[in-house]
């Protein structure tokens, strides 16, 4: 199981009785690799020594890579969020629409290592793929936004990806699956 059951635990007026996450662990870690990706993109454009990407990206990847295929517990970034929010209250949002958030990231983080390390790409591609996760990271710690978790509810509506049987709690809502009319 991804994420995990907390026995009478409600969300939205329902028992949620699917696995979910911690909201304010997950934005603190977007906003730690957000001040990280940032800081290594802004010096990028500054010196033009691409040296500290190589690092990052690998980071990046591994703690997608954990995030995604084993638990968000075993985030490094989590790791370093989670005391940071560890007085205040959780709110729990669905599990696996933030799985699929970071299989947007982990897609991405692939993308890049393929690019830089296999084919040497340098310039305007891995400048566009780090500004969009750094984009993406901005919106979810500042703001909240999932952008992941809208595009796995868009596709879900769109019929591309099945309907789940358990509609699982959004962050704020504003990715949530709607009931079909029966």
């Amino acid at each position: 199981m991804y994420g995990k059951i907390i026995p009478g635990l409600v969300l939205e007026g329902k028992p949620a009785e699917y696995p979910v996450v911690n909201e304010r662990e997950i934005r603190g870690a977007a906003g730690i690799m957000f001040a990280i990706a940032l800081s290594a993109f802004v010096y990028v454009l500054m010196t033009r020594d691409i040296t500290p990407i190589f690092f990052i990206v690998v980071i990046f990847w591994f703690d997608f890579f954990l995030k995604t295929v084993f638990q968000p517990r075993y985030s490094i970034f989590g790791w370093l969020a989670r005391p940071l929010v560890k007085r205040q209250h959780p709110e729990y949002v669905g599990a696996i629409q933030k799985r699929f958030a970071w299989g947007i990231g982990l897609v991405l983080a692939s993308t890049m290592i393929v690019l830089v390390f296999g084919f040497g790409v340098r310039g305007a591609v891995p400048l566009a793929i780090c500004a969009t996760c750094i984009f993406f990271m901005w919106l979810e710690s500042v703001f909240g936004i999932c952008v992941g978790c809208q595009v796995y509810t868009h596709l879900i509506k769109r019929g591309v990806l099945p309907e789940p049987d358990i509609k699982p709690a959004c962050p704020g809502g504003v990715c949530s699956i709607p009931q079909k009319n029966k």
